[in-house]
């Protein structure tokens, strides 16, 4: 959200393009502004976007320009992708059904959790929009992101993926939880499908309000 100052002045201009030549164009590259820019450079950034075959932008302006995302939106043929932030089930609405977004980015976090979430998603899906969640933090988001990204009507193609967190000592007997190509076996069983270890539990104290 910098009101269209990034340093150097001419960083994003060479990127774009140093991005698509190192990784060659059958590689599936998306941006994200984070709400960096007016209405008049977002789309001038995403004409370069579209020069270069990238394949979708998120939040192009501030997540809270409704309005200004659709206008966005309407002057591009790239996808806009967005939601990270938005906390409102009322504002997801307005932006599917006036179809100011391509993709719907719920944070399962931010958002309040897998039903909120997925309320958004099937929303999305009578759209024909696609839902590609953003994952914020650590601890066991990558798990619920690899869940919620399995029930879903309309899951995009790829997912937001920080890694395998390794703060929690788990055990999980129905998926290795490794990487083969990409692809990740869910956990199936109880609950999210692991198991917490007891003694790390232990140490931890209720907090009482």
């Amino acid at each position: 959200m910098s009101n269209n100052i990034e340093f150097p002045s001419d960083r994003t201009e060479k990127l774009i393009p140093l991005v698509r030549k190192t990784f060659g164009d059958d590689m599936i590259i998306y941006a994200d502004s984070n709400g960096s820019y007016t209405v008049d450079e977002a789309i001038r950034i995403g004409k370069i976007l579209e020069e270069y075959k990238i394949d979708f932008y998120e939040e192009p302006v501030p997540f809270d320009w409704y309005e200004e995302t659709k206008q966005v939106k309407t002057e591009l043929k790239i996808p806009i992708a967005g939601g990270e932030q938005e906390p409102s089930m009322h504002n997801f609405r307005w932006l599917i059904a006036n179809q100011a977004l391509d993709i719907v980015q719920p944070d399962i976090f931010y958002f309040g959790g897998m039903i909120r979430s997925i309320k958004v998603a099937r929303m999305a899906e009578l759209f024909g929009m696609p839902c590609t969640p953003h994952i914020s933090g650590s601890g066991l988001g990558y798990l619920y992101m690899m869940h919620f990204v399995s029930v879903i009507p309309n899951p995009g193609q790829f997912h937001e993926f920080k890694g395998f967190n390794k703060e929690i000592p788990l055990q999980c007997v129905t998926s290795d939880l490794n990487s083969d190509g990409g692809i990740v076996s869910v956990p199936t069983g109880p609950g999210s499908g692991i198991e917490i270890d007891p003694d790390f539990i232990a140490k931890h104290e209720i907090i009482k309000g």
